[in-house]
């Protein structure tokens, strides 16, 4: 059975590789789906730590393009409560690499990082395939054990991943946005303003917007499902 490490730069993954490598495991492969619009830091970091591990990682990118010019084309944008970004942007496009570059007839085990407190995110694999396996839940690991980890190791701590325009960003993470990358905000607003208005300039209805900077922050704060450390 094929290891592969699904790899999303963010905290979980990051402190999941390194203990992995202290551990001895060894993954035939480590993969990071780029959705094409991940946050600057991110791919800074990706680099960083490419650099600084020794760890070769894949780059996949799915057949659909850039996941902003995706939903842009499509007037729409992705909501919590109905979305399909996680499926076309980062599980269809590691599954189509996997089958095209090892055959159909191969199984593999998939090592996703998400803490413990999170293990109700916890999912058997919907292809026969494929057996996800959870390390992190397995060792009880906490978000702040696995930040202490990377600090310990001497690696700076990443941001947490994802797409720039992510509808769980959180109000601070948008103010963070608009403070220090305000070309990356007003492209979110343009989004938001071409999915809430149709061609003729009329008002779509039941459509709630995507930034969120005004009023108090959510007390129920959604997480979102992309397994992206």
């Amino acid at each position: 059975m094929i290891k592969i490490a699904s790899f999303g730069c963010g905290v979980d993954s990051v402190a999941g590789l390194l203990l992995s490598k202290e551990q001895g495991i060894e993954y035939d492969e480590v993969i990071f789906a780029d959705t094409g619009n991940e946050m600057p830091e991110t791919y800074a970091y990706l680099e960083y730590f490419e650099k600084k591990s020794g760890f070769k990682i894949t780059k996949v990118k799915s057949h659909l393009g850039k996941i902003y010019d995706y939903y842009y084309d499509k007037r729409c944008f992705p909501l919590p409560t109905f979305r399909d970004c996680t499926k076309k942007f980062k599980i269809t496009p590691i599954r189509q690499y996997l089958r095209k570059k090892y055959g159909r007839k191969e199984t593999f085990s998939m090592f996703l990082y998400i803490d413990y407190s999170e293990f109700h995110r916890m999912r058997t694999s919907d292809r026969k395939y494929i057996t996800n396996c959870y390390p992190l839940v397995d060792l009880k690991l906490t978000r702040e054990q696995l930040q202490y980890i990377i600090t310990s190791k001497g690696y700076e701590l990443p941001i947490k991943s994802g797409c720039f325009f992510c509808p769980f960003n959180t109000k601070k993470r948008w103010i963070d946005l608009r403070n220090n990358n305000s070309d990356l905000f007003e492209k979110s607003k343009e989004l938001e303003k071409r999915a809430m208005y149709k061609e003729n300039g009329t008002r779509k209805f039941n459509i709630k917007p995507l930034v969120k900077i005004r009023g108090k922050e959510s007390q129920t704060l959604m997480e979102c499902s992309c397994f992206n450390g």
